[in-house]
């Protein structure tokens, strides 16, 4: 797996990355407007600072209007469908990826969304499975909680087996959603044992992308939080459509650098690429 290629990869594709946190700022900051103008946000101002601290706090009206409703429906629209498109998208993306081809594929709204929808199902699968999984560990300590030693000793045992069933589920989910891609067959994310299956027998790569993956989400958050730090002052509505626009690009950044990363974790398992390329050497 290579780590520097990943890295590269959203910038080798900046023109096209920046131009989907453009229109996800716009819609973002479009519906974020209508909430807060509806309010008197020179009322709040001037009520804290006279307020004394001690004294009871004269606030204004805090009645919603249809336009704050409008707002909140329209930010709520957008997190969810621009959620799934950039799930379904991703599929996409790894397709490309696994045909050797380093720039974003075509924008097809309807597919995408489909797709997103798809893999939604499909997390929600998993998610069930888990919470199924934490339910009996409950109640399994709950029947040997008088054994003492031997409960703690269970109790530590449990808590070994949630983290590595996590990671097979979390490993899974990448696993299918690179099946789908290269299958083209959208039940491939759904077959949630045949995924975990493969995802444990090859635990390994799944290791190397999982610290690929928190390396990527450090370094960006390091970046993220100097860009916080240099352009967080900004107030009014400059400051927070920069802040709604520094907040896609990085998360729209390190989400483009991982699917490289799934691709070729994908890849080094047999997915995609033909024969399995477990002898692979890994290249940082």
């Amino acid at each position: 797996m290579n780590f520097s290629s990943a890295l590269r990869y959203p910038f080798v594709n900046f023109a096209k990355v920046f131009s989907i946190v453009l229109v996800m700022t716009i819609a973002m900051a479009l519906f974020t407007g209508l909430f807060f103008n509806s309010f008197d946000l020179e009322g709040f101002e001037t009520a804290f600072a006279n307020w004394d601290g001690v004294s009871h706090l004269d606030m204004p009206d805090l009645a919603l209007s249809g336009t704050a409703v409008m707002g909140v429906l329209g930010m709520i629209a957008v997190a969810v469908v621009s959620g799934l498109w950039l799930s379904g998208y991703s599929v996409s993306v790894l397709r490309a990826l696994m045909q050797d081809d380093q720039q974003l594929p075509a924008i097809q709204l309807g597919r995408d969304l489909a797709d997103g929808v798809y893999l939604l199902v499909a997390a929600i699968g998993y998610g069930l499975l888990f919470v199924a999984l934490i339910i009996v560990e409950v109640a399994v300590l709950g029947i040997t909680s008088g054994l003492g030693i031997i409960n703690g000793l269970l109790g530590m045992a449990v808590f070994l087996l949630t983290i590595a069933v996590a990671a097979v589920m979390g490993w899974a989910y990448f696993v299918g959603m690179a099946r789908m891609a290269a299958e083209g067959n959208h039940r491939a994310a759904w077959q949630l044992r045949r995924n975990m299956l493969i995802a444990r027998q090859n635990w390994r790569w799944g290791a190397f992308l999982l610290l690929f993956m928190i390396l990527l989400s450090l370094g960006y958050g390091v970046f993220s939080s100097l860009a916080d730090s240099v352009f967080g002052g900004l107030s009014g509505a400059a400051g927070a459509t920069l802040s709604i626009i520094l907040y896609y690009f990085f998360q729209l950044m390190q989400h483009f650098s991982t699917q490289h990363l799934i691709a070729q974790y994908a890849m080094a398992i047999g997915i995609g690429g033909g024969k399995s390329k477990v002898d692979e050497t890994m290249i940082v």
